[in-house]
């Protein structure tokens, strides 16, 4: 991880508060409460009756933790100097933020629940408003087809992307696109459960 200066380090962690704020704020339709996650493993509520049993936590590599969320059955591996928070959205959707903002990193996770098997230009319009999808090619994240792109917006500036859809979510992840590489690393450490 690089050091970065003190006016470079405050004006990244102002940039990564804002990213969480408006991609809170940008995605919320519901009453967004606010809720911090302990360190380490992480769930919601256990899985639906009927469906398989959840895979096993696994051990993360050192200077990692596993963030593994029942509910939308899936889960990585992240740094341990990141902070997670999930909000509500209302609908069954939620967004889940990791950030670091003495670092500057972040990236967050907002998953709806979507019945169709691709995303329709509706539905990317509503969640991407800017309606930028630049660089876009298929990756595979555990198994699911995914989209990996990089759009825009007025608070954020560029932003680094993955869309997929799973076990009947929608899911997006989001990063600044500076991050792209770091949040690759991490998408590769995904299961679904």
């Amino acid at each position: 991880m690089k050091k970065l200066g003190v006016g470079l380090a405050v004006a990244a962690g102002a940039a990564v508060l804002g990213f969480g704020y408006y991609m809170h704020s940008m995605q919320s339709a519901g009453s967004g409460a606010l809720e911090p996650q302990t360190p380490g493993v992480q769930a919601t509520s256990a899985a639906p009756s009927g469906t398989t049993p959840l895979k096993p936590h696994r051990t993360p590599p050192e200077g990692q933790q596993e963030y593994y969320n029942e509910h939308y059955r899936f889960a990585l591996f992240y740094p341990s100097n990141l902070t997670v928070r999930s909000f509500d959205e209302g609908g069954g959707a939620t967004t889940v933020s990791f950030q670091n903002v003495e670092a500057g990193q972040g990236f967050q996770i907002f998953v709806v629940p979507y019945n169709a098997s691709q995303v329709t230009p509706a539905q990317f319009k509503k969640d991407e408003p800017s309606g930028v999808r630049q660089g876009a090619r298929d990756v595979t994240i555990d198994g699911a087809t995914a989209t990996s792109f990089y759009s825009t917006n007025a608070l954020l500036g560029e932003t680094a992307e993955v869309w997929f859809i799973h076990g009947g979510y929608l899911f997006e992840v989001t990063a600044p696109k500076s991050e792209a590489a770091w949040l690759s690393q991490i998408m590769s450490t995904w299961q679904f459960l």
